[in-house]
């Protein structure tokens, strides 16, 4: 079964069974290109802005109060998730994001006349653009749809990436006691704690997510109620402020209204301060796992410093073999995110005139990009940093066998000295220890005494 719609192109058939309409149809038939969908809380987002509006015009007396609480009422119900379904359209689309708006528009509409009691398509009586779409534009609506997905998704980011470092910190607190040769350059340098090395993660990580609520802030300045170029036309006085206090009423985030809606219609700049700080804890999360790789190879010829849960079978062909499969998908996870992050930087560079176009890309990729931290963050606690442990006596025998903790003798003897004992050292295979006590230099009490390793993990005042 089908129904008629028409706009101002002609007339087109419409599924009965479906929300949206005649618009939505065109849009599908054009754009199959990503083969993806927004992400629900892109659509999720949409609905607030519906509900929202619909209350000032309500509010304003600017809508009849049966045709203002139905609408409100169905995009409150597109904002918990009810109709998701309704939303085929490709994520890559026609510029500013029209048909995104104008299929939450039509599937509002026909909603809304559905709690009225009337058919879908009635739109003489409840109409996609008048009602549903009235005091507002595309070039409005998405960017400020963008705004709240991103602030309505950095919580799941936030409570992961706060999981994440809680993890790192207790185990720099399990481990503390731990010893481990340091390495600059991929070689050997002085001794560093394995509390020292996991407190650092989790510091950065804490960085990571101050940076990303900071951002928030910039995001959070909305710049609904200006409409096509941002100077409020077909708006009341009211309506942009009414906006934002039911908006923040209604999606429980921090907003505030812009103080020049032309500015936000073209300039998407708040969109590179988070992705930004994305970035940032993107090369985070692939700093710490490239480090767990490094320390975890082996098992016999690589470092082998540290042990990751065994997951699953490493190879097809070598038997037993065990790889470090969740730090690598963390790695590949964390360049995935970079380049989302920088596609989304592409697009904030689309305003031309009054208006950024490229805001389809924007939201694809800086939605996906989120998203993607908040897992990698739970995969790398879950199935990584909560089961993780050391070989101490793998660390051990590195330490004994180490040349830099002659560092520690430079004050002493002096550089130069130094760097001959390590060289001699390592050109006969022997531990430093043994050489200097050769050169009868020290007492091998003394020695002992600067060359203990638990020694060297900070400042000493000799």
């Amino acid at each position: 079964m089908v129904r008629k719609e028409r706009d101002f192109l002609g007339e087109v058939e419409v599924p009965e069974d479906v929300y949206w309409g005649v618009f939505t149809k065109r849009a599908a038939g054009n754009f199959t290109l990503s083969g993806r969908k927004a992400r629900p809380v892109l659509i999720h987002a949409l609905g607030r802005i519906k509900e929202a509006a619909a209350q000032v015009h309500g509010e304003l007396g600017q809508l009849p109060a049966n045709k203002a609480q139905a609408i409100e009422q169905a995009a409150r119900e597109v904002a918990e998730g009810k109709f998701d379904d309704q939303f085929p359209l490709d994520a890559i689309q026609a510029g500013a994001g029209t048909p995104f708006n104008m299929n939450c528009n039509e599937v509002i509409a026909n909603r809304a006349l559905e709690i009225l009691g009337r058919g879908r398509g009635d739109y003489d009586y409840i109409h996609p653009n008048n009602d549903v779409n009235k005091s507002q534009s595309s070039n409005d609506v998405i960017p400020t749809a963008i705004r709240l997905a991103v602030l309505m998704g950095n919580p799941s980011l936030d409570a992961a990436g706060l999981k994440l470092q809680e993890s790192l910190k207790a185990k720099a607190k399990q481990y503390e006691h731990v010893v481990m040769t340091g390495r600059t350059h991929l070689q050997d340098a002085v001794p560093i704690t394995m509390g020292q090395i996991f407190d650092a993660y989790a510091l950065s990580i804490e960085h990571d997510r101050n940076e990303l609520a900071h951002a928030c802030i910039r995001v959070g300045v909305l710049g609904i109620g200006g409409t096509a170029v941002g100077t409020g036309l077909n708006t009341h006085p009211k309506f942009r402020a009414l906006m934002v206090k039911h908006l923040a009423k209604n999606t429980g985030v921090r907003v505030t209204p812009a103080i020049s809606p032309v500015e936000l219609t073209s300039s998407m700049n708040a969109f590179l301060v988070y992705g930004s700080a994305l970035e940032q804890m993107a090369t985070t999360l692939h700093r710490i796992s490239m480090d767990l790789q490094i320390l975890s190879s082996g098992p016999r010829a690589g470092i082998g410093e540290i042990r990751l849960p065994e997951v699953e079978p490493g190879s097809s062909i070598m038997p037993g073999k065990i790889n470090p499969s969740i730090a690598e998908a963390a790695e590949m996870a964390a360049l995935q995110i970079v380049g989302r992050v920088r596609t989304a930087a592409d697009g904030c560079r689309g305003g031309r005139l009054q208006l950024n176009v490229l805001t389809p890309l924007i939201m694809h990729n800086l939605l996906s990009a989120q998203r993607l931290a908040a897992h990698t963050c739970d995969m790398m606690r879950t199935q990584c940093i909560d089961g993780l442990s050391p070989n101490e006596e793998r660390i051990r025998k590195h330490l004994e066998d180490g040349l830099m903790i002659a560092t520690s003798l430079a004050p002493k003897f002096g550089y130069n000295q130094v760097s001959e004992w390590v060289k001699e050292a390592d050109k006969r295979g022997l531990a430093i220890k043994t050489v200097i006590l050769e050169k009868k230099v020290i007492s091998e009490k003394e020695l002992d005494k600067l060359l203990d390793p638990s020694k060297l993990v900070g400042p000493s005042e000799k």
